[in-house]
């Protein structure tokens, strides 16, 4: 008979644990000094991976300046003159928590798990909770800005209705009104300016990209500042018969199969992937009782990461570490609500 516990019953009775005993068996397992020592490392090696770079300026003028008092070491760029540490510029600026906690966060952020959820599992207040969900997202965005897609890419637009959720005035504080707690609601029929326009668009090894761009009807111009320069030249674009993929497509160098409304396909192709893409994009956006305007682009970028990207489900968390972890952000938890109200491009 086995003198030890096997690591299947270990996980049922954690699994069996109230969510503070396991968030105690967390702290646990991750002490303080060896997760910031790992945490240290770990950034190290992803933000210095093709040599020294200032997250000030961007120079690879680096040298090592010394240490601080804790043995934090001190870098500075000789071309800007500014100092900087490893974690400058990081979701980690300031940061009073470990590795452990950060990565128990985005594991709860790749279940797609509640805010309040997340922050009773990783010992969080609420508001630390959310600031921790858009600076992590912030970070993926800026990590996937150059993401490409190519080959055969199907682009269509989903439309949210505008939300102010969370906020007593809207237009940047030009007009008061009662808040929406539960989202926006749309009073006029058809693609009116109460609807935000989403271009997406998606491609057979998984990528994705979307991103608010306009209120009511989608152009050409929107489509260009959401999907130009993210579909590579010679790939065949899919489309509906909205008449703005036209312009589009002849001005990125695409290939254009447009399946007008009543066909579900044009010989080999079809746009049956961007409808699945939707659909889950709704399911995951109306998780969250009405996504505020201001933030839909991050919970675009969520959804992107971890619910449509086809890695292994045991990759997605590294993947979306090393990208939230690498990234140069430069992000102020009081700022997060001074966002515009309508992030829009166009």
């Amino acid at each position: 008979m086995s003198d030890y516990i096997t690591a299947e019953e270990i996980v049922r009775q954690v699994r069996m644990m109230p969510v503070q005993e396991r968030a105690r068996l967390k702290d646990i397992l991750y002490s303080d000094n060896e997760d910031r020592s790992s945490l240290k490392e770990r950034l190290t090696e992803q933000r210095f991976a093709e040599g020294r770079v200032c997250p000030h300026c961007g120079g690879h003028h680096v040298r090592k300046n010394g240490h601080r008092e804790d043995g934090t070491q001190k870098y500075v760029c000789v071309d800007c003159g500014k100092s900087f540490t490893i974690t400058t510029n990081s979701i980690f600026s300031g940061t009073r928590k470990g590795i452990g906690e950060w990565q128990g966060f985005m594991g709860c952020m790749a279940d797609g798990k509640s805010l309040d959820a997340s922050a009773i599992e990783c010992g969080l207040t609420h508001a630390t909770a959310f600031a921790w969900r858009h600076k992590i997202l912030d970070a993926l965005a800026e990590a996937g800005d150059d993401t490409m897609l190519s080959g055969v890419v199907e682009a269509d637009e989903a439309f949210f209705p505008t939300s102010y959720k969370g906020n007593t005035k809207h237009f940047d504080g030009d007009a008061e009104r009662e808040p929406h707690r539960r989202g926006g609601e749309v009073h006029t029929r058809g693609l009116s300016d109460e609807l935000v326009c989403v271009p997406c668009a998606v491609d057979g090894n998984g990528n994705s990209a979307s991103l608010v761009a306009k209120l009511g009807k989608c152009s050409t111009k929107a489509l260009d500042r959401v999907l130009g320069g993210r579909i590579a030249p010679e790939s065949t674009l899919c489309s509906d018969g909205d008449a703005s993929y036209d312009g589009f497509a002849k001005s990125n160098g695409l290939s254009l199969v447009r399946i007008k409304g009543g066909k579900k396909s044009v010989g080999i192709f079809n746009i049956q992937r961007i409808n699945s893409y939707h659909s889950q994009l709704r399911l995951f956006i109306g998780r969250f009782k009405g996504v505020s305007t201001k933030y839909l682009n991050n919970y675009l970028i969520w959804n992107n990461a971890v619910r449509y990207c086809k890695v292994y489900v045991a990759n997605k968390l590294s993947l979306m570490f090393e990208a939230a972890a690498s990234a140069m952000v430069s992000i102020r938890s009081l700022d997060l609500g001074k966002r515009p109200s309508l992030p829009l491009l166009v």
